[in-house]
């Protein structure tokens, strides 16, 4: 806005000092006094434009403010979700945890039931060698087989019981060992879709990491920015605050 200055006659002091007014002086009053009214609605016009434009800097500043407020609330509720997100994560690794300690469990069962079914064989290799061994005497002794008819009957019959036996525990044997199997196999699955989770739970937070860093940054420029038009309107306001002391009518006239 450009500032008009006021367009005084340098012999008005002069002349309202003389004790008498010439005719000229009279007849110049109407020009001096529509110039001062001039003038006056002038500097009017620039106090409102003043006002108008400390009005639309004062509006400005509530919006900044208003939005300075938003981010804040949202930077909070990304922290607090960053939070939650942490917290699942560590829950998440003690429950990966215990699934490791159970796994490390039901291998150690399947261990010992491994040592059970080799000393189980063991016992059945030594049946069956005392099984020929007894089959190898009923073979010399056929020349006998009248007086040891009985005895070989009864190792026929211990034999079928014996072998049933074997059979039974391999059955035994093999149906836990594959119950283990389908366990440590579940268990195994489960813990990969536990690290598979873990690993999304760490991508994710990662993310929200540098999202947060991103309107922090934000927020931080925000501020730098209302700062900066904050300092500005404030230079501007008070530059332009002596205009609004102009001298009224009354004042020029006196």
């Amino acid at each position: 806005m450009k500032f008009i200055e006021p367009a005084f006659d340098p012999a008005e002091a002069a002349w309202q000092t003389m004790p008498g007014a010439t005719q000229d002086d009279v007849s110049d009053l109407p020009d001096r006094l529509a110039k001062q009214s001039t003038e006056l609605s002038l500097r009017l016009n620039e106090i409102l434009e003043l006002y108008n434009i400390q009005s639309r800097q004062e509006e400005a500043l509530q919006i900044a403010g208003e939005e300075i407020v938003r981010l804040k609330q949202t930077i909070s509720g990304l922290q607090e979700f960053a939070t939650r997100q942490k917290e699942e994560a560590i829950a998440v690794k003690d429950k990966v945890v215990r699934l490791e300690s159970e796994k490390a469990d039901l291998r150690s069962q399947l261990e010992r039931t491994l040592r059970k079914s080799k000393a189980l064989e063991e016992r059945m290799a030594a049946a069956q060698a005392a099984f020929d061994a007894k089959e190898a005497n009923v073979l010399s002794a056929l020349e006998q087989i009248e007086d040891l008819n009985s005895e070989l009957t009864t190792g026929a019959a211990e034999r079928f019981k014996l072998v049933a036996a074997v059979h039974s525990e391999k059955r035994r044997h093999n149906q836990q060992t594959s119950s283990l199997e389908n366990k440590v196999k579940k268990t195994e699955a489960k813990t990969e879709i536990q690290e598979t989770q873990i690993k999304h739970l760490e991508a994710v937070r990662a993310k929200l990491d540098r999202r947060v860093h991103v309107l922090e940054a934000l927020l931080r420029s925000e501020h730098e920015l209302a700062d900066q038009r904050i300092k500005r309107l404030t230079d501007e306001l008070q530059r332009k605050q002596p205009m609004t002391s102009l001298p009224t009518l009354q004042d020029q006239s006196s």
